[in-house]
């Protein structure tokens, strides 16, 4: 759910306007796939009725199934007709893009149109739905005329309301782009025995256009536990706050410049407080605008710290200034076949060559055969910076309650899985009945 920053009665007169749009484009959209591309009419006879794949991990499917019963809704992209790839961007002003990819398989092979659906900061959840569905059935009807259905096929546009017609033209922002978003939450469990409690809250303070990307960050984080042993009481608190900061601008489809600023403490790092600021630079070999699909980045930022610590640490410190310098760079790619994500952050001191850390972190999915797909994932990170560590050995309540870092020179983590789908390949019937009863057993 988003939060607003708009006028709700300006959006309403622009959905309306959109709607209208969206209608309207998706007649031409046919125009042009039956131009060139798609003037290839299906080879073979037309099916009946069109095979739909919607890989999209985060669409409200059970709805869309009850609303389009005139397609059928496959889960093997093998015996689709019609592979509808959605991917996911956030706007600036905390809305959603979603850009739809219609790839045609089989007969209707050659036949690929895109679109973009995009919600406002306000939408309620029906709303974002009922448009999902909406831009989902136009963007499909260059291939419905293709079918059996083409025949029983109309296009409605709703009219405009009448004082939105003589006001469709851009209205001004008062709030400039600038968004804000608080959020807070928190929990509580409670036995006999032992007790806890945690909590986090901050505030999101942003600006986002074509030229400029900026967001302001306080957080803040408590943790607290108390156990009880016998006549004897353990308690444990813990705390993580800051502020984070950065401003970028764009200065070419490929380049971008700006500044990171951040406040840090936390009781577990043995950070009493770090004030750190760093100039940044970062080359993209894509286009900015197709990162939605596919993107490769590096980012470079150096600067320095001032860092006071809780304790006195294993190198005798209790207050360093540190420069630094930091390399990410990554690689995110979604398909078709699949996804693959792979990043690479590096973290040196400049007082010291040898402080430093690397990690290593990748997730691949890939779609081998029909019903088959496998996903592996993991990271590994090198460890050779841990100035921070405090002197002395840590107790077993401390390292239990995850109290204190401990020294390590390395940290890795390793999952994988696959998923297997044999029977029926059609997935048309929606069934609800017991769908709230989760597992409550103890055991």
């Amino acid at each position: 759910m988003y939060t607003s920053y708009g006028s709700r009665r300006v959006f309403q007169r622009r959905s309306l306007f959109v709607r209208t749009a969206l209608y309207l484009t998706a007649i031409l959209g046919f125009g042009f796939l039956t131009g060139p591309a798609a003037a290839q009419t299906v080879e073979s006879d037309p099916p009946a009725r069109l095979a739909l794949f919607l890989d999209c991990g985060f669409c409200p499917e059970t709805f869309i199934r009850q609303e389009m019963p005139y397609v059928d809704h496959v889960v093997d992209r093998e015996v689709a007709d019609v592979h509808v790839l959605v991917t996911f961007t956030e706007t600036g002003s905390g809305g959603g893009a979603h850009t739809f990819d219609l790839i045609g398989l089989g007969g209707f092979e050659g036949m690929e149109y895109s679109t973009v659906y995009t919600t406002n900061v306000d939408a309620t959840e029906a709303e974002e739905r009922d448009g999902f569905l909406r831009t989902l059935e136009a963007a499909l009807v260059p291939y419905l005329l293709q079918t059996g259905t083409g025949d029983r096929l109309r296009i409605e546009v709703a009219a405009l309301e009448e004082e939105a017609s003589d006001d469709v033209q851009i209205q001004e922002d008062p709030w400039d782009y600038w968004t804000v978003e608080m959020y807070a939450d928190g929990g509580a469990d409670f036995e006999s025995q032992q007790r806890s409690f945690d909590t986090r809250y901050g505030v999101y303070v942003g600006r986002v256009t074509e030229a400029w990307k900026i967001q302001l960050r306080p957080f803040f984080n408590y943790n607290y536990d108390r156990f009880e042993r016998g006549d004897r009481i353990i308690t444990s608190t813990s705390r993580r706050d800051g502020f984070t900061s950065y401003a970028v601008k764009s200065i070419s489809p490929h380049w971008s410049v700006g500044g990171f600023a951040d406040v840090f403490t936390s009781t577990f790092a043995n950070v009493d407080w770090r004030y750190r600021v760093m100039p940044a630079v970062e080359w993209s070999l894509y286009p900015y605008r197709e990162a939605n699909r596919r993107q490769l980045t590096v980012a470079y930022r150096v600067g320095a710290s001032h860092i006071t610590y809780r304790d006195t640490t294993i190198y005798n410190e209790i207050e360093q200034v540190l420069p630094q310098h930091i390399l990410n760079a990554g690689y995110e790619v979604v398909q078709p076949w699949g996804e693959v994500e792979i990043g690479i952050n590096g973290s040196q001191y400049l007082y010291d060559l040898s402080l430093l850390s690397l990690e290593i972190d990748a997730e691949i999915e890939v779609r081998i055969t029909r019903g088959l797909s496998v996903e592996v994932g993991g990271s590994l990170e090198f460890i050779h910076d841990q100035i921070n560590l405090p002197k002395g050995d840590a107790d077993l309540e401390e390292v239990l309650l995850r109290r204190r870092e401990l020294e390590t020179n390395y940290e890795a983590s390793l999952n994988f899985g696959f998923r297997y789908r044999f029977g029926s390949i059609y997935n048309n019937v929606v069934n609800t009945r017991f769908g709230g009863i989760g597992n409550r057993d103890r055991f």
